[in-house]
């Protein structure tokens, strides 16, 4: 069964949908159902050595005829890649199709190719043959069919560069299967472009390192720093004078962690494979390595697991709701630890790509209760909208605070964003 993707709208469990309802009323959920199945419209990336901004700028309006590539406005170490006018691209429906799951789909949007793991079902075509490309919705294509007549949703279009018989008869187990030549979406292929010099990052998660606003000298603590994006970003920030420790428990996660600073030679970052909900002990008085005492840390960032609700494109999520009402616990220990680690005066910024308010306001609400010294102050510099309202938020709390909601979709690159929420404190004492 062939489905518009226009119409589509991400797919959830009953019970994580009415779990949204609870932060969203009906019409604003639709909405940012159908905005969750888009890309965002502008592609962000966070220049390395920000003095060669000017000219990286020119050098990606050469390479991307068409696009428009500008500094953003108030993230001034940040471009923003603008499509062409016209950012939904006709598709017609080949002769030949590929299916792919969800998670290919996705990385179809945000402008890759597929590679030969990711074919589920193809049909007979030879080398060069055009193919129309559809995700399973359903994720009930069994690998190998040859004419997948499940739910699916044509998402692009491509070339053969592998035939079927080659990907499922083991003859070739690696490399590009199929080149993707139209999108739903005008998306530029930006992974790999300059990765000395650039790092593809959503703004909002750029904002966080500005927020954050590390000095010289300054000691910060990042608790879940994989991937590195805000870690290496905090270290450029403070130009690589002070020290940042970087946690993660996971090891595959730790090895890209690496790969990422050794990269963007952040030379003030430490890193360490722990679990940042134990780094914490009444006991210690060590500032080289976890876990760490009372008051050593200038700054701490905690952007925990979350239930990933806000990321874009997600065509189908299959987290199961005990999944995500877990998270707000856990992410409590965090909170708890990272205060009793944070100096007098010290800034603790809180951050989640999450929709729902049990894991973003509703922190917030608890932190206030639970630690009268933590000073809820305006996370600037300002891109997202105030909060959402909950109990033990005051209207002025609601605005200090900054939320991306993807029902806004428009015009602006401030607002056309995952989904994603920061929240910014101050130890007083």
């Amino acid at each position: 069964e062939y489905k518009s993707y226009l119409s589509y709208m991400a797919s959830f469990s009953t019970d994580v949908k009415e779990y949204l309802k609870s932060t969203y009323n009906e019409d604003d959920l639709n909405l940012i159902l159908q905005s969750l199945v888009l890309p965002p419209k502008f592609t962000t990336l966070r220049c390395i050595r920000t003095q060669e901004i000017d000219k990286i700028r020119d050098e990606l309006s050469g390479m991307y005829k068409g696009y428009t590539v500008e500094v953003h406005p108030e993230l001034r170490d940040s471009l923003v890649v603008a499509p062409p006018p016209s950012d939904s691209s006709p598709l017609s429906l080949e002769l030949h199709e590929v299916v792919v799951d969800a998670k290919v789909g996705r990385s179809v949007l945000r402008g890759a190719d597929i590679y030969v793991p990711g074919v589920k079902g193809m049909t007979p075509g030879t080398y060069g043959d055009p193919v129309s490309i559809f995700v399973d919705t359903d994720n009930r294509c069994k690998r190998g069919e040859k004419k997948f007549s499940g739910r699916k949703l044509h998402i692009a279009n491509g070339r053969i560069e592998v035939e079927r018989y080659k990907i499922f008869k083991g003859l070739k187990s690696s490399g590009v299967a199929i080149i993707v030549t139209n999108r739903r979406v005008n998306f530029p292929s930006l992974n790999n472009v300059l990765p000395d010099r650039l790092f593809l990052q959503n703004l909002p998660s750029i904002l966080v390192g500005h927020v954050l606003d590390p000095q010289p000298h300054d000691f910060i603590l990042d608790m879940c720093a994989a991937p590195g994006g805000k870690t290496t970003h905090i270290a450029a920030l403070m130009n690589n004078i002070g020290r940042v420790i970087a946690l993660e428990k996971v090891p595959h996660k730790v090895e890209k962690l690496r790969k990422n600073i050794d990269k963007q030679n952040a030379t003030c970052v430490r890193c360490y494979q722990y679990d940042a909900t134990t780094c914490f002990s009444a006991s210690s008085t060590d500032t080289e390595y976890p876990p760490f005492g009372y008051k050593v840390f200038d700054r701490i960032l905690i952007d925990p697991p979350c239930s990933g609700l806000g990321q874009r494109p997600q065509l189908v999520n299959t987290t199961k709701f005990s999944e995500v009402k877990s998270f707000p616990l856990y992410q409590w220990s965090f909170v708890c630890d990272a205060i009793k680690m944070l100096k007098v005066g010290g800034t603790l910024v809180y951050s989640t790509c999450t929709l729902v308010k049990e894991e973003n306001e509703e922190i917030v609400s608890r932190i206030l209760e639970t630690f009268p010294f933590m000073k809820l102050v305006d996370a600037t510099p300002r891109l997202g909208k105030a909060g959402i309202p909950v109990p033990g938020l005051k209207v002025s709390d609601v605005r200090l605070v900054q939320r991306f909601d993807p029902s806004s979709v428009s015009q602006s690159v401030n607002q056309d964003t995952i989904g994603f929420f920061i929240a910014k404190f101050v130890k007083s004492f």
